[in-house]
C-alpha cells in the first residue's frame, strides 16, 4: 500500500590493507593518498577526500581504486550522474574491477536507469555468482520495476547465500507484501527483527501488513517503533499519517504528512495521502489537485487513481471521474451507469 523504503545501498569503498615494499615508492604514495582519502570520506570531509584521491590519480591516471572512490564520493553527495562517469572511467581502465561495476549499478538504480543497472549486475553475477549482495541489489532493481516474481527469486538467492542478513529479509518480506502474501511477509519481517532488533524498516513494513488486516492500533504502534529509531524518516512519517487518516485522526494525519512532504518533496505517496486528507475533510478541489500530482509523480501509487476518481466525483467532475474509472478499471463507491 505504501512505498517501502529500500535498504541503504552503500557503495563499496576500495580499501587496501597494506603497502607494498618501500622500494616501489610511487605505489606506496598512491596507496597512502587512497587511505587518507578514505579516512576523510568516513569523516564526511568531502573536500579533503576528493583532494587525496586526485593526488593519487595525479601519480597514475588509471589508478582504479582512487577513481572508483571518487565515484563513491559523488554518490554519497547524491551526484549520481557524476558517480557514473567516475565508474565508467574506472571500468575503462580495468574492466575486471567488479566493485566499480556494482557501484555503477547502485548509481543507475538511483537514476532510474534500471535496465542499465541490471546489465551491470548480470555481468558481475557471471563473474561472482555466489555474492549475496549482487542478488540483493538485483532484487531491489526488479522490485522498483514492479517485477515482483523475479525480485522474489533474486531475494531467495540472496537469503540462501546470507541467511543472517536482516536487510535481505526486510526486502523479501516487502515483495511478499506487494504480492499479497501477508503471512510470508510477516514471517520474513519478524525474522529480520530477530536478526537485528534495531532494523527500523522491518517495523515500518510490519505496520503496513497490519494496515491490510485493518489492525490500525497495532500498525500505529509498529510505525512508532520505527520512528523511535529514525524520528524524521519521511516514509515512516507518511505511513503514520495514513494510519491516522484511517483511524479518523485527521489533524494528526495532516501534521505527519506535511512533515513528510517537507523532508521529501518527491514522494508521490505523501501527496496521495495529503489528497485523501482533503477528501476526508471535504475540500474536494484541493483533493483533486494533490491526487493528480501524486499519480503524475508515480502512476503506480497504490489507490491513487481510485482516490482521484472519488475526488473528481465529489467535486462535481463526474465525466472526469467516469472516464478515469473506465480507463484505469478502478473500484469506486459510485456508479457511472
Amino acid at each position: 500500500m505504501f512505498y517501502f523504503h529500500s535498504m541503504q545501498r552503500l557503495p563499496i569503498l576500495v580499501i587496501l590493507l597494506g603497502f607494498i615494499s618501500c622500494g616501489k615508492n610511487n605505489e606506496t604514495q598512491k596507496q597512502r593518498f587512497l587511505l587518507r582519502g578514505n579516512e576523510a570520506l568516513k569523516q564526511q570531509n568531502y573536500r579533503e577526500s576528493e583532494r587525496f584521491y586526485k593526488e593519487a590519480i595525479a601519480l597514475d591516471s588509471c589508478y582504479v581504486p582512487a577513481i572508483s572512490n571518487l565515484g563513491i564520493l559523488a554518490y554519497q553527495s547524491s551526484r549520481y550522474g557524476e558517480a557514473v562517469l567516475h565508474y565508467d572511467r574506472a571500468i575503462s581502465c580495468d574492466p575486471t574491477f567488479m566493485d566499480a561495476q556494482i557501484n555503477r549499478a547502485n548509481a543507475f538504480y538511483e537514476l532510474n536507469e534500471l535496465f542499465r543497472a541490471l546489465d551491470d549486475l548480470a555481468y558481475v553475477e557471471q563473474k561472482l555468482p555466489d555474492t549475496s549482495y549482487v542478488h540483493f541489489m538485483k532484487g531491489l532493481v526488479l522490485t522498483k520495476m514492479r517485477k515482483f516474481d523475479e525480485a522474489l527469486t533474486a531475494f531467495d538467492r540472496a537469503v540462501a547465500l546470507d541467511s543472517g542478513n536482516a536487510e535481505v529479509g526486510v526486502n523479501r518480506g516487502s515483495v511478499y507484501y506487494y504480492l499479497g502474501a501477508l503471512a510470508k511477509a510477516k514471517s520474513d519481517l519478524d525474522n529480520a527483527l530477530k536478526i537485528d532488533p534495531l532494523e527500523s524498516n522491518a517495523y515500518n513494513a510490519l505496520a503496513l501488513v497490519e494496515i491490510d488486516k485493518a489492525n490500525y492500533d497495532e500498525a500505529l504502534s509498529l510505525v512508532n517503533n520505527a520512528l523511535d529509531f529514525e524520528p524524521i524518516q519521511p516514509y515512516f512519517l507518511n505511513n503514520r499519517g495514513y494510519i491516522h487518516l484511517l483511524m479518523g485522526n485527521h489533524e494528526l494525519a495532516r501534521k505527519d504528512i506535511d512533515q513528510s512532504i517537507t523532508l521529501d518533496p518527491g514522494n508521490a505517496w505523501a501527496y496521495r495521502n495529503k489528497g485523501w486528507y482533503y477528501y476526508k475533510t471535504a475540500d474536494y478541489e484541493e483533493a483533486v489537485r494533490l491526487l493528480k500530482q501524486a499519480t503524475k509523480l508515480d502512476p503506480y501509487v497504490d489507490k491513487g487513481f481510485q482516490y482521484l476518481a472519488e475526488a473528481y466525483w465529489s467535486n462535481g467532475e463526474k465525466i472526469s471521474a467516469c472516464n478515469l474509472v473506465s480507463e484505469k478499471s478502478v473500484s469506486v463507491g459510485f456508479s457511472c451507469d
